[in-house]
């Protein structure tokens, strides 16, 4: 049940990530977005433990992108592990799940990290 219950919540995530990619991947491309995710991580207290470039509590936005950069479902993934919490994966120090973000700013907030793989100082 609750392999069903991940499967259906990852396939509404693919949904939603495809609708945002058409209305956010074109502004990726211009700077404008770059500023804009910044502040939306800055909203949701996101720079509180990480930082773009430096590592603080826990790594930096571009690392993370770095090592998801090319693998399809990494938005997914990433917005999934923010909501949910991880742990094991950069360091002994667990993040904390995101209870309070929603589906959309995590998955908009993933798109942004992984579009630092290659874009210049945000």
């Amino acid at each position: 049940m609750q392999y069903r219950h991940t499967m259906i919540r990852m396939a509404r995530l693919g949904a939603l990530s495809g609708l945002l990619a058409l209305a956010v991947g074109p502004a990726m491309a211009d700077g404008g977005s770059l500023a804009a995710g910044q502040a939306l991580a800055s909203q949701r207290q996101c720079l509180g433990c990480h930082q773009v470039d430096a590592r603080r509590v826990g790594p930096p936005f571009r690392a993370i992108a770095q090592r998801f950069q090319g693998q399809p479902q990494a938005a997914q993934y990433l917005a999934q592990a923010m909501r949910r919490g991880s742990s094991g994966q950069w360091g002994a120090i667990p993040m904390p799940a995101q209870t309070r973000l929603s589906d959309a700013d995590a998955l908009r907030l993933a798109q942004w990290i992984l579009s630092l793989s290659d874009a210049g100082q945000p």
